[in-house]
Formats: structure tokens, C-alpha cells, sequence
């Protein structure tokens, strides 16, 4: 960007027609959360003069958590939030009860998954269910030529008429890990409005704008799971399953009591004891549905191949096999290069051979491959070895 977008109104008006791609008057829906950056978009689409009207779906219950805590999206009380933001913009708000779809598409999922010795990403399952299903139905029904999202990530039309994903400005920020469920067809009907703002503008943006939650704290991590840890939520809802400590030969050094508690690349909290000052640190390698845990030293985290599954192709189509891309296995993780070796008949699982260094990639996990900062498409992480 040649200029902060938060200058003025003048500027702000004609930058957010720009990345609109729709003219002022046009019926736009917001994804309301009840969170800062969805509640800026609806003040500045309204500003720029769009006829706007807010959508929150109520995902779960306060009562489903462990422990309750501040910063989470999606609960009753961020229905109540997003309710004050509308009022005081004077636009119409609609709250849909999504709980039953949100616990047979996400939390049921989810908790399958670590029955299986796999790490879930329920934010991915949520945009491909409910942001990219549901919420878009709703918008169209109601008479919205476009649907605009708090996310930070950008939405540029291409040569061939598709959007293409591309990471936010605000490297941070950047949410395009977790949009690579979008598929062409609704890319055309998404916006993503903050995709070329830093959080501080956004923020100076919300109170600029007199929104009651322009200091509101972020949500952070799984908004289901509460101030407890995912773990704790598992046993919960879903039992603990005990089992043997490995090592990579298959000798047993301990037991744990629950699966869920371990991570790939976990150093900490093993449970088994001190180490001696020149024995290397242990790191959980793999966890196995029968409630196995497999440890080793860090070089054997070393990954490189790697499978992606129930692939979903932004782009149009797979990459080609041969074709260098940049993967990423985790949100805050670092992409690294890495060539595509196979891609099956349907397009929907590929292998990678690893260039780059990459250490540890859980399954059930999300695999993103990128050109540069454009998201090509993604899936659900296999094997690595």
C-alpha cells in the first residue's frame, strides 16, 4: 500500500471500492463474530456507502467448554457484541443458530481426530462448513451480492477471472492458512476488506467509527475449547486413552494417560523424567491411534516426504507434477520449498518431496501449498516421513 487507508474518509471511501469490486448502493452481508476486525468491516462498508446487514451464527453453547474465558468468537454474548455494532451503524442483524451443524461438522470431527492419534484444525473445518456453506447460502438468500469476512487475507481477481488468495499485508495477521477450503466458485462471492490493513489501523479504524468493540480482546486459539487446553477438552467430551511410551526401536519408556496430551515436536511434559545433562532431549515423533506415543531425538523429525489429502484446489487445478511450491503444516509455521512428486487421478491427494527444512508435521493437520504469497489450495495432512 502507498497510503494508509485510515487518512481519511475520502480515501478510506474509495480504497474499499477498489477491493469491494462493487459499486457503491450494493447489498452486502458481514460475518458479524462480535469481534474488532468483522465489526470494522460493517463500519467502513457502511461508511463507503453500502446497504449492509450483519450475519452471526451461534455455534455452541458457554457450557461446552471446560473453562469459560474472555477473547473467544461465536458464543452468546459476541452475539450480543455484533447486536451493539449494528445498532449503532443502524443496519439490520440476524443471528442463525448454527450449533447442530457446528457439532456434526466441527466438534464431532475434531474429537474423532484425536481419537486417532491426529491434530486437528477445527478453524479450517468451520470456514469450509459454515463461512463457505452456510453463511454464503444465507447471504444469497437475503439479497446479498457479496458476502465480506473479518479475515486478513486478500482476494485478487485474476487473469482468467478467478480470485486468487494471497497472504494480508500484515504478516501477522495473515489468515490464508486457514481459507484454503474456498473453492472458485465462492471465491467470486467472498471479500475480504482487511486483507490490506495492519490490526492497528483496523483499530484506529473501530474507534474512529465510536464501535463498542474497537478494545475488544482478539479471540485466540479454539473458541469451543475455553480457557482450558485442547486436551482437557478431549477427555472431556471424548475419554482419555492411556498408553505406552515408545522409542523409535518400539522399547518402552513409560506410559502416559491420555493420547490427547501430546503434540508432534512436543518436547515438554513427557512425563518421563529427567534426562542425564548429556543425553539429547526426547520429542514426540508420532502418535498412533491404539494410544502409542513414539519418541526420538530432533533429527528424526526431519521431514521429507510428505502426503495431502482431500486436497481443494483454489487455482482451478492441482499443480503439476515437477512443479516447485512453498508448504505450509502449521498456522504460525514457516513455508518451505518443496516439489510435487505425484498427484493421484482426481487431484485430491499429492505427495511432496521436502527441499526446505521442515521438522515435524502432525496429521490432521492442514497443508497449504503456496507460489510465493498466493494460496494454490491445500488438504489434510497424511504421512510424512
Amino acid at each position: 500500500m502507498t497510503q494508509d487507508p485510515a487518512q481519511t474518509n475520502l480515501s478510506t471511501a474509495a480504497w474499499l471500492l477498489a477491493a469491494m469490486r462493487l459499486p457503491a448502493g450494493a447489498r452486502v452481508a458481514v460475518a458479524m463474530s462480535g469481534g474488532v476486525d468483522s465489526s470494522a468491516v460493517a463500519g467502513l462498508l457502511v461508511e463507503a456507502g453500502y446497504r449492509v446487514f450483519g450475519l452471526t451464527a451461534r455455534l455452541y453453547d458457554v457450557d461446552l467448554a471446560v473453562e469459560r474465558r474472555s477473547g473467544t468468537c461465536c458464543a452468546p454474548e459476541d452475539a450480543r457484541d455484533a447486536r451493539g455494532v449494528a445498532d449503532r451503524l443502524g443496519i439490520r442483524h440476524y443471528v442463525l443458530d448454527e450449533r447442530e451443524v457446528f457439532s456434526r461438522d466441527v466438534i464431532e470431527p475434531f474429537l474423532a481426530s484425536y481419537a486417532a492419534g491426529e491434530t486437528p484444525n477445527p478453524c479450517v473445518e468451520c470456514n469450509r462448513s459454515l463461512k463457505f456453506d452456510r453463511l454464503v447460502e444465507r447471504a444469497k438468500a437475503l439479497g446479498a451480492e457479496a458476502l465480506a469476512t473479518g479475515h486478513y487475507a486478500r482476494l485478487n481477481l485474476q487473469p482468467d477471472g478467478h480470485s486468487g488468495l494471497h497472504r494480508a499485508v500484515d504478516a501477522s495477521k495473515d489468515q490464508s492458512y486457514f481459507l484454503y477450503p474456498m473453492t472458485p466458485e465462492v471465491s467470486g462471492f467472498l471479500r475480504f476488506p482487511l486483507g490490506d490493513l495492519t490490526k492497528i489501523q483496523v483499530r484506529a479504524h473501530a474507534a474512529r467509527l465510536g464501535l463498542p468493540t474497537a478494545e475488544k480482546a482478539e479471540s485466540m486459539d479454539i473458541c469451543f475449547v475455553g480457557a482450558g487446553k485442547a486436551r482437557d477438552f478431549v477427555a472431556q467430551h471424548a475419554g482419555s486413552r492411556p498408553g505406552c511410551i515408545v522409542d523409535c526401536e518400539g522399547r518402552p519408556l513409560g506410559f502416559h494417560k491420555g493420547i490427547e496430551g501430546f503434540t508432534i515436536g512436543q518436547r515438554h511434559g513427557l512425563g518421563l523424567g529427567t534426562r542425564r545433562a548429556d543425553e539429547p532431549p526426547l520429542y514426540v515423533l508420532d502418535k498412533r491411534a491404539d494410544g502409542t506415543v513414539v519418541v526420538g531425538e530432533h533429527a528424526a523429525l526431519l521431514v521429507h516426504k510428505l502426503q495431502v489429502l482431500r486436497c481443494v484446489w483454489l487455482s482451478g487445478a492441482p499443480p503439476v507434477e515437477g512443479r516447485e511450491v512453498l508448504v505450509q503444516v502449521r498456522h504460525r509455521g514457516r513455508p518451505v520449498p518443496a516439489r510435487v512428486a505425484k498427484v493421484d487421478a482426481a487431484g485430491e491427494t499429492v505427495e511432496l518431496h521436502v527441499i526446505g527444512e521442515l521438522h515435524g508435521a502432525g496429521r490432521g493437520q492442514s497443508g497449504v501449498l503456496y507460489d510465493d504469497d498466493r494460496v494454490l489450495g491445500g488438504g489434510i495432512l497424511g504421512e510424512a516421513s
